[in-house]
């Protein structure tokens, strides 16, 4: 899942996601978002950070509470790349931060480690 209430900026985002052959539901607003949150299981969420109604931080802090998105690998794609920023990330349950401009290669590799890590944190080793 992409959040974010720019077009453009969500945009790049899925061009990222699809070069890595990754399929994405895209949301503008926050709200829309918890709300399919809560209905959904999503494997990976990108979040902007400055949108009107909800901040990235905030929407991270309530999809953490929701039982099938407690450990879901959280990335905040933003501008805002300044200390406290990259602390209330991380404080509000993301896993990574990734600073606008980006490299499409750099999302779409970041986006193939979450959810791989997050796929063996989940499954049993076979031994």
């Amino acid at each position: 899942m992409v959040v974010d209430d720019e077009a453009i900026s969500r945009r790049a985002v899925i061009y990222a996601l699809e070069k890595a052959n990754l399929k994405c539901t895209s949301v503008e607003d926050p709200k829309t978002a918890l709300t399919m949150l809560s209905e959904n299981q999503f494997n990976l969420i990108f979040l902007d950070v400055d949108m009107p109604g909800m901040s990235g931080f905030e929407l991270c802090t309530k999809l953490r509470t929701l039982p099938g998105h407690a450990r879901t690998p959280v990335v905040f794609v933003t501008g805002l790349t300044d200390f406290e920023s990259r602390a209330r990330s991380t404080l509000s349950g993301g896993n990574d931060l990734i600073a606008k401009p980006f490299l499409f290669m750099e999302l779409a590799v970041k986006a193939m480690t979450h959810l791989l890590s997050n796929q063996l944190a989940i499954k049993p080793v076979a031994g």
